[in-house]
């Protein structure tokens, strides 16, 4: 019989040093570092029980459902962890480069002021 992982038991002390970690070095909430770990010890939960964590974890590419779409699936966690990284790590490329085209537009934005001023400043020490 599979676990109901709505269900919230009791959590151990090692249960919640994985939840700490989970938050802490991969970002999960603390609700989805939860959620994983009952999905990990279940095995899988009925689709009906899909919800925005399970929604949150597929995109991360932390959890998948089954090809009969009747079952959430864990992914193992050495791919799961690796897919998120692969997306958090993307995400933040992105951001980065993104910062860097505004950096580089703003550069060209205060050339022309700088040249200007500088400019004006020689023909001023000239007179």
């Amino acid at each position: 019989m599979k676990e109901d992982i709505g269900h919230r038991p009791h959590r151990n002390a090692e249960d919640e040093g994985i939840i700490g970690r989970l938050e802490s070095e991969v970002g999960l909430s603390r609700e989805e570092a939860s959620y994983y770990l009952r999905l990990i010890r279940a095995g899988s939960a009925d689709a009906s029980t899909h919800n925005a964590l399970s929604e949150r974890l597929s995109r991360r590419g932390m959890v998948i459902l089954s090809g009969d779409g009747e079952r959430i699936l864990p992914v193992h966690p050495r791919l799961g962890l690796a897919n998120h990284y692969r997306t958090w790590r993307e995400s933040m490329v992105r951001e980065i480069n993104e910062k860097r085209m505004r950096v580089d537009k703003l550069i060209l934005e205060l050339i022309p002021v700088y040249e200007a001023a500088t400019e004006k400043r020689a023909k001023e020490e000239g007179r």
